[in-house]
């Protein structure tokens, strides 16, 4: 019995080491939304959608359409081609931005030299300031009105992004829940964190 708990742990601890080295993947997405809807958007009347031709990369872009019309039927609204109330616009990529490390300085207690052996003191030392990438996956989704693409037809707006060094299509059915979580509602900026399980 021991040598069978010695085993288990061994190999948990074998496998909480190889977690760490090869860095898991996250269980939860963090994200800011804003979403901003017109006035005159009375969402319970237009209720027909379809898609415009979506923007970025092509295995992404063949992706969130599937994604965004679950998530929209599962509010009552309907897809349709043929006779759409409003239509839908999607943009989507992955973008980079350095940043700085804030500069910390942290006491250290040193002993001085003295007759007597030796006195304490405290010595600054300055760590941090280096520079570092980050990875922002971006999705934005705008609803038009049947006309189309035009100046004044745009009834609602959204947009969201996560920070993280996973692939965006890895990531997107979290994205898009999080993104249309208050649609047909413009709720200005929010932020919320997702289970990944969740909203594959």
């Amino acid at each position: 019995m021991a040598a069978k708990r010695t085993f288990l742990f061994r190999a948990l601890l074998g496998m909480t080491c190889l977690c760490w080295m090869a860095g898991c993947a996250p269980t939860h997405i963090a994200m800011q939304v804003e979403s901003h809807a017109a006035p005159n958007f009375n969402a319970s009347a237009q209720k027909r959608f379809s898609f415009l031709p979506p923007e970025g990369e092509k295995s992404l872009t063949q992706k969130l359409p599937v994604l965004i019309r679950s998530e929209m039927e599962k509010k009552g609204f309907v897809h349709d081609d043929r006779n759409p109330n409003i239509l839908v616009a999607v943009r989507a990529g992955t973008t980079t931005e350095k940043r700085r490390e804030p500069v910390v300085s942290r006491p250290v207690p040193v002993l001085m030299p003295s007759r007597e052996g030796g006195s304490p003191d405290t010595h600054y030392v300055i760590e941090g300031g280096g520079y570092y990438t980050v990875q922002i996956r971006q999705i934005r989704m705008d609803v038009f009105g049947a006309a189309g693409q035009k100046p004044g037809n745009k009834l609602w707006q959204g947009e969201v992004s996560s920070e993280g060094d996973e692939d965006i299509g890895e990531i997107a059915g979290c994205l898009v829940s999080g993104l249309l979580r208050d649609y047909p509602a413009g709720r200005g900026k929010s932020r919320m964190t997702l289970k990944l399980n969740e909203c594959r």
